[in-house]
C-alpha cells in the first residue's frame, strides 16, 4: 500500500475531506481516524509540522527521549518483538530485529504509530496526573489537562466503548474525552469518576485516576489485545493490594 499512500499529513487530510461523513457532526461517536485528522489541524494552527509540534511541545519538555516514530538503528536492541496467538501458540508478527517500526512512516499519524519505552509512557501519564506539569516544567494549562480528560461527548451521544480486539476500553459507564475513554461514576472497587484511560491494540493498557490521584501503565506486545484478560486482572489485583494497605 505504501505507493499510493498519502506521503504527508496534508495529503491525507485533503484525501479525507473529499469523503462523505459517517453521521451529521456531534450526533455519534465512531472509533475513526478523527486523531489522524487532528493531526494536520494542529499543524496548520502551529504552523510547524506535526512531529516537530509533539516533539517540541511534549517530548523534550517532557524528557522523553525514546519515543519515535521510525526506530533509530541504535535503539533495536530494545525494541519489543510483537507476536501474535495462534491458538494457544505465541507467534512472532513483527519481529523486533526487521520491524516495520525500523522503517520511515508514509507520515506521522495524528492517531497512530509511536513507539515508546514504559518509562516515557509514565512520564506522559506523570503530566497528565499532575494537571499539565511534571519536573516543574508546565505542559499544558491545567483547564486544558481538566477539558481533554472530561466527557466531551454532546448529549444524547453515548460511548459503548469498541471490541476487547482492538485495546480500547469498554463499558457501559464510559465517556470519551480527548483521545481517550471517561469513566462518568466511581466504581465500587474499581477506577474513579473521571478516569481517563486507553489501551493499545497489541494489548497495553494506560489510565489517569484524578479522585486517587494515581496512574498505571500495562505494556505487552500481542494480538488480539483481550487474548489475555489484563485489563480486568490488573485492576482487580491493584484494588486488593490497595486494600490490604488501608486494613
Amino acid at each position: 500500500m505504501r505507493p499510493v499512500r498519502p506521503k504527508s499529513l496534508e495529503e491525507f487530510a485533503n484525501r479525507v475531506a473529499t469523503l462523505p461523513l459517517i453521521a451529521d457532526p456531534g450526533t455519534k461517536w465512531s472509533y475513526s481516524i478523527g486523531l489522524d485528522v487532528m493531526g494536520r489541524v494542529i499543524e496548520v494552527a502551529s504552523g510547524m509540522s506535526f512531529e516537530r509540534f509533539v516533539q517540541t511541545r511534549l517530548f523534550d519538555p517532557l524528557k522523553m527521549k525514546s519515543s519515535f516514530w521510525q526506530v533509530p538503528q541504535s535503539e533495536v536492541g530494545r525494541l519489543a518483538t510483537n507476536y501474535a496467538f495462534v491458538g494457544d501458540t505465541r507467534t512472532p508478527l513483527d519481529p523486533a530485529a526487521n520491524s516495520v517500526f525500523l522503517q520511515k512512516p508514509s507520515f506521522p499519524y495524528g492517531g497512530a504509530g509511536l513507539v515508546m519505552s514504559a518509562r516515557d509512557y509514565d512520564r506522559f501519564l506523570h503530566m497528565i496526573q499532575d494537571g499539565g506539569t511534571l519536573g516543574g516544567v508546565r505542559v499544558m494549562k491545567p483547564e486544558t489537562i481538566a477539558l481533554a480528560t472530561s466527557n466531551l461527548l454532546p448529549a444524547g451521544v453515548t460511548y459503548g466503548g469498541v471490541s476487547g480486539g482492538t485495546g480500547g476500553t469498554k463499558g457501559s459507564n464510559m465517556g470519551f474525552g480527548a483521545g481517550g475513554s471517561v469513566v462518568l461514576a466511581t466504581t465500587p472497587n474499581g477506577p474513579g469518576k473521571g478516569t481517563y484511560a486507553w489501551g493499545g491494540a497489541a494489548g497495553t493498557i494506560a489510565w489517569v485516576d484524578p479522585l486517587k490521584h494515581s496512574r498505571g501503565s500495562v505494556m505487552v506486545n500481542y494480538f488480539p489485545a483481550d487474548r489475555i484478560p489484563l485489563r480486568e486482572q490488573v485492576v482487580a489485583a491493584l484494588m486488593q493490594d490497595a486494600a490490604r494497605l488501608r486494613r
